[in-house]
């Protein structure tokens, strides 16, 4: 379900409930209390929402999607976080997925040690070849990971 699904699902408590805690996030990521003691490059408040604006965020509630997509974006901080609080590392990293390479070059390494018991490759190879593979899966696991943040 998606978050505007969601969004769309909660009752009129629910929905002042779940816009506090959106809005409580990026005000984190920020490292501020209050939406209003944001300042852009310009200098204005509230990257530019007056408190008007912004009391209506909470009461009427509506999502300040702008407010949570800008956050997002300056202060590199996950969608996923900010609108579903599900990630425990709140700033987006290009990161690989360590424990699944080394899963892969454990098996990759026994694989390569099973051939050369075979005599189907000489065992002087069995570890350039695992090394070579594991680089292929580093880099290969690496533009992975990046392209499913993006």
């Amino acid at each position: 379900m998606s978050s505007i699904t969601y969004f769309k699902s909660l009752h009129h408590d629910a929905r002042k409930v779940y816009v506090r805690d959106v809005i409580k996030r990026c005000c984190d990521a920020w490292g501020v209390d209050e939406p209003y003691e944001i300042e852009d490059q310009a200098g204005n408040r509230g990257l530019g929402y007056n408190a008007g604006a912004i009391k209506m965020w909470y009461s009427r509630p509506t999502m300040p999607w702008d407010f949570v997509l800008t956050t997002a974006m300056r202060q590199g901080v996950s969608l996923d976080y900010l609108l579903l609080n599900v990630n425990e590392d709140k700033k987006l990293e290009k990161s690989k997925p360590e424990d699944l390479l080394a899963v892969f070059n454990e098996i990759v390494l026994d694989t390569l040690e099973d051939c050369a018991e075979f005599g189907i490759v000489e065992h002087e190879y069995v570890h350039v070849l695992a090394k070579k593979l594991s680089k292929e899966l580093d880099e290969r696991l690496t533009d992975f990971s990046y392209s499913k943040q993006a």
